[in-house]
């Protein structure tokens, strides 16, 4: 028996390209279109990555692929037609989870900013956890809304950690220090403006505390290192991320929102708090409205899905899974 082996010359950057990542980088990953510069090709490496999205309730499952663009490139010289320098595998690896961030951080970024708006409602003050970081933020607009008017030597001698928090509130412009010396710290028309919607001092507090947290999330973390509500924004992130690629709101276990967050914040360390005492962080965020029961799973709130279905066409995503 006689086989014929048609074997096609690494003339040309794809060829050559193409051929280096089938040999180290596997069936997945793709070369783009070369780039000519000087004296030499820049390719560009793709990834088309698999996502599964259950929905426990009803047993359905849904496959996107996700298109990863320009992860590494490889450098082949004219001359001859030769790598000079590709990516390994492991940079590759660091690309990819890079890129998966990248898409991740997008719904992280909408839903805290969803959070913050008012008419949301979400309950802040049942993310008992969260508050422990938060309580200066808390107690101020509690005072304020007391015309209980508490000086800038009173606050400062509390600590600096907690002016920095004060400083928040007045830069959204809910309160503000008096030019008369004691200067005190008094509440804006703009925070009995929101008062006066929300009717009472529970509300007010829960909706200016959004409003810190969707302007401020990011300072809070790096720069005051306030941790408290990173679980609580892992697991929701988690959850509503999945359901904007489901397309519609799904219905899941705890077990599977568990390792849904280790998967969207794969490299990332795990909060103790998630470790430890995840039931807890899904009572207070069904508690927080943030989330909610159904049955023996858990969904989201259709107030805030519908604030974030739109992300949906911006993931770099088909419905069709990816062959070869």
């Amino acid at each position: 028996m006689r086989f014929t082996l048609n074997v096609q010359k690494l003339d040309n950057p794809y060829r050559v390209a193409y051929n280096r990542i089938l040999k180290h980088y596997g069936a997945g990953s793709y070369p783009q279109e070369p780039r000519d510069e000087d004296d030499h090709w820049t390719v560009p490496v793709g990834v088309h990555i698999q996502s599964r999205v259950i929905d426990e309730k009803t047993e359905t499952e849904r496959v996107f692929t996700f298109n990863l663009t320009n992860i590494g490139k490889i450098i082949i010289k004219k001359s001859t037609m030769t790598i000079e320098r590709a990516p390994s595998l492991a940079s590759i690896g660091r690309s990819i989870l890079q890129k998966r961030a990248e898409i991740r951080q997008a719904v992280e970024k909408d839903l805290i900013k969803v959070l913050g708006e008012p008419e949301v409602k979400v309950k802040f003050e049942a993310l008992k956890f969260a508050q422990t970081g938060l309580q200066p933020i808390y107690r101020t607009i509690n005072r304020l809304l007391l015309q209980d008017y508490p000086t800038y030597l009173e606050l400062e001698e509390i600590g600096r950690h907690y002016l920095e928090q004060v400083a928040l509130v007045v830069n959204l412009g809910y309160a503000k220090f008096t030019e008369d010396q004691p200067s005190k710290l008094v509440s804006t028309n703009k925070l009995m403006e929101l008062y006066s919607q929300m009717r009472n001092i529970e509300e007010t507090t829960d909706a200016v505390l959004g409003l810190v947290i969707a302007n401020y999330y990011y300072e809070l973390l790096k720069d005051m290192r306030i941790a408290q509500f990173v679980p609580y924004v892992r697991a929701s992130t988690s959850y509503y991320g999945d359901a904007v690629q489901f397309g519609k709101l799904i219905s899941i276990s705890k077990r599977r929102l568990r390792d849904n967050v280790r998967e969207y914040y794969r490299g990332a360390p795990m909060p103790t708090r998630v470790r430890f005492a995840y039931p807890t962080i899904i009572r207070e965020l069904v508690d927080a409205n943030i989330l909610e029961y159904d049955g023996d799973y858990i969904t989201g709130k259709e107030t805030i899905f519908e604030r974030l279905i739109d992300l949906r066409n911006t993931f770099p995503m088909t419905e069709q899974p990816y062959g070869l």
